[in-house]
């Protein structure tokens, strides 16, 4: 045995309070947890613990020591607690949160497809499109997206943040609206055109503004939207039922790109960046059945990406 052995001897003697109980404690003759002791005291050169028949006493320097002895200890079980959890099966609930579309599209078949790996793990999807607090709502993990709006990133200093992935926004509208109002030539001209714009639950706006780069310089147009919605999807059956002319990330226009419901608009501009993130609330360490579906996700979401964009 060694000193790190013969501390943790030292902790359960005071622990226990005695020798005789720490012996039995640990599993241990009397006379071991005494030889341990002396051991102990004997290499770091000072006495630890008073000895009398009824009562243990600890000395300055053994209440010094005790108070290290239980840091040690602390981070002895607390190593001893990740090894075995690491070692055995992640169950218990995640509760996550996502954005309508992305959500019933995406993310459930990602979900589905998870659970059949770890059938101990129960999760609960909670689709919204209403921004999530993950602290206030008891959400252990908040799928949300940053970029059809102003903003192009999110900042809350209080959350994790990890970005699943990018891709650029577009403007698309059907072959049969172009064919009845004609193909807009400059950002300008869409103003008189009709627009689909996506709105969040908090805004309600009379008019949009749209932003795009030309030759890395940005501008931007304030619009009157003829439609306004906050759903992905609603915008989408407007868009391909030929109603005007919407703003999309190219994931959501791929398949009506390949059933030729859409084409693209104003192509030489740059419609911005639409950002997905998983945000979690800002602590040390996930338990690790949320860290493997996060990483289960990013994973697969990062493969689909590829796959329908590239």
């Amino acid at each position: 045995m060694g000193i790190l052995d013969d501390t943790a001897v030292f902790a359960a003697v005071v622990q226990q309070g005695g020798f005789s109980h720490a012996a039995k404690y640990l599993g241990l003759s009397n006379g071991l947890i005494s030889r341990r002791i002396a051991q102990l005291e004997s290499d770091l050169g000072v006495t630890l613990i008073k000895r009398t028949t009824r009562q243990l006493h600890l000395t300055p320097e053994g209440e010094l020591f005790w108070q290290h002895a239980q840091r040690i200890q602390q981070e002895l079980d607390a190593a001893l607690s990740l090894i075995q959890s690491s070692a055995q099966k992640p169950k218990g609930t995640i509760r996550v949160s996502a954005p309508l579309h992305f959500g019933r599209h995406y993310l459930t078949p990602i979900i589905l497809k998870f659970l059949t790996t770890f059938n101990d793990i129960h999760i609960d999807l909670i689709l919204s499109n209403q921004q999530q607090d993950p602290v206030k709502e008891g959400l252990d993990l908040v799928i949300r997206g940053a970029g059809y709006l102003e903003e192009t990133s999110l900042k809350d200093s209080s959350l994790q943040m990890k970005l699943l992935f990018k891709e650029k926004i577009g403007l698309y509208a059907s072959p049969g609206y172009l064919l009845k109002h004609g193909q807009p030539a400059t950002p300008e001209a869409l103003a008189h055109h009709i627009t689909i714009n996506y709105v969040d639950n908090r805004r309600l706006p009379d008019a949009a503004i749209w932003t795009y780069l030309l030759k890395n310089k940005k501008h931007s147009m304030t619009l009157k939207p003829q439609f306004n919605c906050n759903d992905i999807e609603s915008g989408l059956i407007a868009c391909t039922g030929g109603f005007g002319i919407g703003k999309f990330t190219e994931l959501n226009v791929k398949h009506a790109l390949q059933q030729q419901q859409l084409q693209p608009v104003l192509e030489n501009y740059e419609w911005g960046h639409y950002h997905l993130y998983a945000i979690y609330p800002h602590q040390q360490a996930l338990p690790k059945r949320t860290r493997l579906l996060l990483e289960f996700i990013h994973a697969h979401i990062k493969n689909l990406a590829e796959k329908l964009i590239g």
